[in-house]
């Protein structure tokens, strides 16, 4: 082998050490430095396998408690909600570390009532005061003809509005009706975008710290 041979032989093998050395500096760095990004995936699937029949009933019973909450709303004029909405989330401490499963589903169904009685709420004050004052002004207008116009179409928004607090709650009743009869029957029942959020407390959440 000539020198010329050898020379280059000694450079490859000296150009290969510097790009494996700048290789595992690169992969030094990322595992220091890097953070992997989350992904927005579906919620874990919870086994219904192996669940017990006090599970199963459990979580049907979180589910089904939207109906304790709505009737009692309504026989109560809505005294009775701010207690029973709490009833998933009394279930959901009871089972947290005894079953992933009556838990996810606990803290779903509590979720899901928590969101339609606040829900309810803001669209009946705030939109309620909002609708009052635009047909105030709308009822000033006439007086400049304008109000010929805006009082039939802000009394359109009105009933827009009413329906939206009439089918707000019966959407959550639906939707816990068939949670509480899927759990029942062993299935893993999950509500939409809820879920989700949920499934991410219980994986590394506020609430899986508590």
């Amino acid at each position: 082998m000539t020198d010329e041979h050898r020379y280059a032989d000694d450079d490859r093998v000296s150009r290969l050490k510097k790009a494996t050395q700048e290789a595992d500096i690169v992969r030094e760095y990322e595992d220091k430095y890097y953070e992997p990004r989350k992904l927005k995936g579906k919620p874990r699937s919870y086994s219904t396998m192996h669940i017990s029949d006090e599970e199963r009933q459990w979580a049907a019973v979180a589910h089904a408690s939207i109906w304790v909450t709505m009737l009692g709303g309504f026989l109560t004029a809505g005294f009775t909600v701010p207690v029973s909405i709490f009833a998933p989330l009394v279930i959901y401490f009871m089972y947290r570390k005894r079953s992933d499963y009556v838990a996810f589903h606990a803290l779903q169904a509590f979720v899901l009532q928590l969101i339609g009685t606040v829900g309810v709420l803001t669209l009946a004050v705030v939109g309620g005061a909002a609708w009052v004052i635009g047909m105030i002004i709308a009822v000033l207008a006439v007086f400049v003809l304008a109000g010929i116009v805006l009082v039939p179409l802000w009394g359109l928004v009105g009933i827009a509005l009413a329906l939206c607090i009439f089918v707000t709650p019966l959407a959550a009743l639906l939707f816990g009706t068939m949670a509480a009869v899927q759990t029942y029957n062993r299935a893993d029942y999950r509500y939409p975008v809820i879920a989700t959020w949920v499934d991410r407390q219980l994986a590394g959440g506020f609430l899986n710290s508590l």
